[in-house]
């Protein structure tokens, strides 16, 4: 058994897939290799890994998007195929995914510490967009909202996860479908 770890950005969002019955999580991971050879000049070498994991219900999968960096472990196997568009037989690396980090960076969608409006509390919240704070005395359907320093809002729900709070123009857009969805059933 071939183990591979990557630590790169996402090239796209994750897509969760069907194969067989079987739901799984398919994304791209850009791993760069930077280096200046014995005559100054600089050389950059980018390497694609196609990723599988096949928890597809795994709560990280929402914050697999373009540009996120992340730590990933798994098995690895590399593939030759016949490419069509570059007639030329290509090779690749897929790994089959045990392990997925979220590692933070400027494409964050979360900062790492929020404010609890009411109280003014801080919150650190950890690379999983996990936030430390007590939500014991909450309903499992109970949300809270958190700010940022720029006055951001995000949402945290009873078991602590973390995400950026949907703007009007997204809440307009969404009421729009529905009522679109609502006219055309009528």
């Amino acid at each position: 058994m071939v183990k591979i770890e990557v630590i790169g950005n996402l090239g796209a969002d994750a897509e969760v897939k069907v194969s067989n019955g079987s739901k799984f999580v398919a994304f791209r991971v850009a791993s760069t290799d930077k280096w200046t050879d014995d005559n100054g000049q600089k050389h950059e070498e980018v390497n694609w890994i196609d990723c599988t994991m096949a928890n597809a219900d795994s709560k990280v999968v929402q914050f697999l998007k373009a540009g996120v960096k992340v730590f990933v472990r798994g098995n690895a196997k590399a593939r030759v195929y016949s490419s069509p568009k570059l007639r030329k037989m290509v090779a690749s690396i897929q790994c089959a995914v045990m392990e997925v980090e979220l590692c933070g960076g400027s494409s964050d969608t979360v900062p790492r510490q929020l404010i609890e409006p009411q109280t003014g509390a801080l919150i650190d919240v950890q690379k999983y967009y996990r936030a430390n704070a007590d939500t014991s005395k909450w309903k499992k359907t109970d949300v809270g909202i958190l700010l940022d320093k720029a006055g951001r809002e995000y949402v945290m729900n009873k078991d602590c996860w973390v995400a950026p709070s949907q703007t009007e123009e997204q809440q307009q857009d969404d009421q729009a479908d529905a009522n679109q969805d609502a006219n055309s059933n009528q």
